[in-house]
């Protein structure tokens, strides 16, 4: 016996104000799940449509459902009700699809907002052997390694770096609560000593 697969159908629904009935209006969204279900997820989400049903109340919101279709055509249906960012109360536009470019290559950026560059055209990643503004700020510590030399580092992370140790560690050795880390002693200093 030949059956053929079974293919799962997804809702698509629109939750709205009671008595307004236009799409351009609310929310559009897909689910696989009840609706009633779905509706209690947006009124808990931190999104901003649940603010809004928050805001509106239980009583003065409904979902309603659009249609019942294959997942690929479900999102195609969403797309087409929310071809665009802030449509209603979506945010994103609908169907999953990629609709914020980079300004200048054209490359899609996935959830991002619009005027962003890509990483290509604005590369914003910290460059290798710039030195930050705010480099040498932190808390400053006097170590001391097992052979007993003393160090007075400038950047404490750059330091246990080089030198193959967890900042994490040293700190709970300044503090107190460990007495070595691989047998670095550190103490936590208010001015910096020797300097």
């Amino acid at each position: 016996m030949n059956r053929k697969p079974k293919k799962r159908l997804y809702k698509v629904y629109h939750i709205r104000q009671k008595g307004v009935e236009s799409l351009s209006e609310g929310y559009i969204g897909i689910t696989k799940n009840n609706l009633d279900f779905r509706l209690s997820q947006h009124f808990c989400s931190k999104r901003p449509v649940g603010e809004i049903l928050r805001k509106l109340g239980k009583d003065a919101v409904e979902i309603v459902q659009l249609a019942m279709l294959p997942k690929e055509e479900a999102l195609q249906m969403e797309y087409e009700l929310r071809p665009r960012r802030n449509m209603g109360w979506n945010q994103m536009a609908g169907g999953g699809r990629v609709t914020v470019k980079c300004p200048s290559c054209g490359k899609h950026l996935p959830k991002r907002r619009s005027g962003t560059y890509c990483i290509d055209c604005r590369d914003t990643r910290f460059q290798k052997g710039h030195t930050p503004h705010n480099y040498g700020q932190g808390e400053k510590y006097k170590l001391i390694d097992p052979e007993g030399n003393v160090y007075y580092p400038e950047a404490f992370t750059a330091f246990c770096r080089e030198h193959n140790l967890t900042p994490q560690n040293l700190r709970k050795v300044a503090k107190g609560q460990r007495k070595h880390h691989k047998g670095w002693k550190a103490v936590r200093l208010t001015t910096v000593e020797g300097k």
